[in-house]
């Protein structure tokens, strides 16, 4: 069952969703996702084939308050939300594109959108230009929407290695 406003607005008041001192933004059956400052990408690879994950060089960029970064055509780039999640052990989240973002293929995550019962922290975002535009990205600007749904009992808390990451995380 997919949470919907008044739901989501108690979890927002027990939160399980914050957002620094901004409010958090709950819509009708999702919460709204905002880009945070610090953006990863991955260093030029001209290696040997391998098999993911693997670790790779990256860097890291944070915007000051007025900063912005530009995504070109087919750029890529790992972003993570302002808001900080605690999904309670019954709760399930997915990650979606926000649809005027999407509608100009500017994509927020790939196919990593689940969020498992337990985690905390920032959501890593993988961000995908397939468009030919040139984005201009400023932290604060919504890019997706978490949807939260009702599991059928409560499970163990997630342990994986993205547990309270606070910055984009690459594969590994």
């Amino acid at each position: 069952m997919v949470l919907t406003q008044t739901s989501l607005q108690e979890l927002v008041t027990k939160q399980v969703v914050t957002r620094g001192s901004k409010d958090v933004i709950v819509d009708t059956t999702s919460i709204a996702l905002h880009l945070d400052n610090q953006f990863t990408k991955y260093a030029p690879y001209n290696g040997e084939p391998f098999t993911p994950p693997r670790k790779m060089e990256t860097t890291t960029t944070t915007l000051g308050e007025e900063g912005s970064i530009i995504l070109p055509p087919n750029g890529k780039l790992l972003a993570c939300t302002q808001e900080v999640v605690s999904i309670p052990k019954d709760n399930f989240g997915l990650v979606q594109t926000k649809g005027s973002i999407a509608r100009g293929f500017l994509f927020a995550h790939v196919c990593d959108g689940q969020i498992d019962p337990g985690y905390k922290g920032k959501i890593t975002l993988e961000l995908v230009n397939m468009s030919e535009f040139y984005y201009k990205l400023i932290p604060g600007m919504p890019v997706a929407s978490l949807y939260l749904f009702q599991t059928d009992k409560s499970i163990d808390s997630y342990q994986g290695r993205y547990q309270n990451s606070m910055s984009p995380t690459a594969m590994i």
